[in-house]
């Protein structure tokens, strides 16, 4: 399934509205329970030193983590300015903004500058075309890809397309063109390890499920 402007346009306006409540939540109560297993795969696999490219960064708590664990640089991504913004603001707080830089850019669509690593955290599920985004990050990373999904398998697999197709429906009622999606898990294995990368690493949290690939194979692009 691909996108389409007016989509596009929609899924940012959404995350428009959440990105200050967002940031705020972080602040508060700090990374999620999936978001700390990404992060943890992403140590334990070598951070140290690593340039870090952040998909769908939202504002920015994930990429500015992995510069407080030891990555040389970020760079964040999102359709949301709103999302940009907060991230912008949060690395000036931060005392980090020498080392990171946050823009409005659409992924699927555009190429990213190459990376050590990228991670998409949550960013899948919520965008129709996930063989484009999954395709720009693959191109970008030499080393590492890391993403969170919603745990779509097992006794799980069930519960979650209810509540999913619940909240669709909250969100035609709504007359939003924001949509949740289950990408089929094997559709993106076979194009990850079509494009260089083999899976490392799987983790469980409550609804969600935290992969981390490595490039084994051809393809990965210079660091610029």
């Amino acid at each position: 399934m691909t996108s389409n402007p007016v989509q596009t346009r929609e899924i940012a306006e959404t995350f428009d509205n959440l990105a200050h409540d967002r940031c705020c939540k972080y602040k508060s109560k700090g990374l999620t329970a999936s978001t700390e297993v990404l992060l943890r795969l992403l140590t334990e696999n070598g951070l140290v030193g690593k340039a870090v490219l952040d998909i769908g960064c939202g504002t920015g708590f994930f990429a500015l983590e992995t510069l407080r664990q030891g990555a040389s640089s970020c760079i964040g991504v999102d359709l949301s300015s709103a999302a940009i913004h907060e991230a912008n603001e949060f690395a000036k707080e931060s005392g980090l903004q020498d080392r990171a830089r946050f823009e409005v850019a659409n992924a699927a669509s555009t190429q990213q500058p190459p990376s050590d690593i990228v991670v998409m955290d949550k960013v899948l599920c919520c965008y129709p075309d996930a063989d484009s985004l999954v395709k720009t990050a693959s191109t970008s990373s030499s080393e590492l890809l890391g993403f969170v999904v919603p745990r779509d398998e097992g006794l799980m697999r069930p519960v979650m397309r209810v509540g999913i197709g619940l909240i669709n429906l909250v969100e035609r009622l709504r007359k939003t063109g924001f949509r949740l999606y289950l990408h089929p898990l094997r559709s993106l294995d076979t194009l990850l390890v079509d494009n260089g990368f083999q899976k490392s690493s799987k983790a469980k949290s409550r609804f969600w499920l935290v992969f981390l690939y490595k490039r084994t194979g051809p393809g990965a692009p210079g660091r610029g």
